[in-house]
């Protein structure tokens, strides 16, 4: 999967020279997923910075799914799409121990010992769910969704596309159900968590302009998206053979567009002021 990236350097020269916002008819650089979510980036004019990629792993998982789908790899989809429900699994845990209360650090050593454990972060799951909702989660059917995913992850089975955009709609509905529930029950325990999985340190105050390294952050609108969920005629509303579709023309050439502060805040509250133009 191929994130477009943008050069702060340039940003920042480009925005003293407005007033509004600008489209800039040049390139981008690419990086391939960085697993710590920091790229190193040299742009066409030689400058080096370093990007963030400010979205959490079970969003870009999910996407890694849908990327494999398109290229026509639905085993590696099926394994993408099993890691992103894994990793919300997580997601939804620590958001409920922070509704309750529980020290980030705490959390951390708790999560040490399920870590490589995929039974238990299920059984953490489904107990989170019953404490903060009161009721148990629903899950991926024992009986044809479960045998599947194993038969796929472990045995080596090579699903039809059929069979793994199939699976790819129930996890997708899976977490979908599950962000809903978060976003009703506790909005800022979601957006706090969040804000602490992220590879972005929000905590961290803005470069100045006078900095020796210019640090930039990029948030990308993703199929599966905590903070900007798909809605009206975005291009992210449906399933995954809709996805797969958006995939495709997101890969075109794209242009970048610059912000200011006013129209970052009034547009997209959470996101960054250098983004894709959509």
């Amino acid at each position: 999967m191929i994130v477009r990236l943008f050069c702060p350097k340039c940003a920042l020269e480009a925005s003293k020279e407005i007033k509004g916002s600008l489209d800039i008819e040049v390139p981008v650089p690419v990086s391939q997923l960085a697993d710590d979510g920091r790229y190193e980036v040299r742009c066409g004019i030689g400058h080096e910075c370093t990007v963030i990629l400010d979205n959490i792993k079970f969003e870009l998982l999910f996407e890694m799914g849908l990327n494999a789908m398109f290229d026509g790899y639905p085993r590696e989809a099926v394994s993408s799409f099993t890691s992103s429900l894994e990793r919300f699994y997580e997601f939804y845990w620590r958001v409920a121990m922070h509704h309750a209360g529980v020290p980030t650090a705490e959390l951390d050593q708790a999560w040490k010992p399920m870590s490589k454990m995929s039974e238990r972060q299920l059984g953490a799951f489904i107990t989170a769910s019953m404490v903060l909702a009161g009721s148990k989660p629903r899950l991926l059917n024992p009986n044809k969704q479960v045998p599947f995913r194993n038969s796929v992850i472990h045995n080596g089975y090579v699903p039809t596309k059929a069979e793994a955009i199939e699976f790819g709609n129930t996890v997708m509905e899976l977490i979908f159900e599950g962000l809903d529930q978060l976003r009703e029950l506790d909005s800022s325990s979601l957006m706090e968590t969040y804000q602490i999985m992220s590879p972005r340190d929000y905590e961290e105050g803005e470069n100045s302009e006078d900095s020796d390294e210019l640090v930039g952050c990029v948030n990308i609108l993703t199929a599966i998206d905590v903070r900007n969920p798909p809605k009206g005629d975005d291009q992210r509303v449906g399933d995954v053979g809709a996805q797969i579709k958006r995939i495709g023309y997101e890969r075109q050439p794209m242009k970048m567009q610059l912000l200011t502060e006013q129209e970052m805040h009034r547009h997209h509250p959470d996101r960054v002021r250098v983004q894709d133009d959509e």
